[in-house]
């Protein structure tokens, strides 16, 4: 697993608005030249909060990526980001 630049395409996503533009519009193309593994790229292409924290990255960072695709927090928003996390366990978390 390539867990750190996982964990940058998400903290990129939440803060630099040019990436998530590019993100947004194609994302296989905006993390084409990233050093991901074959699950890390269908995750992200597919903005699948669980099968990205599968994939081992930082909650802190996952949680980042979840507000800015919402646009925002919203009680909606972690409804929906509570119960697609439901009945994972929390792994190493050390950075």
């Amino acid at each position: 697993m390539t867990r750190y630049a996982l964990d940058k395409v998400l903290w990129e996503y939440a803060r630099d608005d040019g990436f998530r533009a590019a993100f947004d519009a194609d994302a296989s193309a905006a993390i084409a030249t990233r050093e991901l593994d074959d699950a890390e790229r269908a995750a992200l292409a597919s903005k699948d909060i669980r099968a990205i924290f599968e994939c081992r990255a930082h909650p802190f960072l996952i949680y980042g990526f979840a507000i800015a695709l919402n646009r925002g927090w919203s009680f909606d928003m972690m409804r929906d980001y509570v119960a697609q996390l439901e009945g994972l366990e929390l792994g190493d978390v050390e950075t």
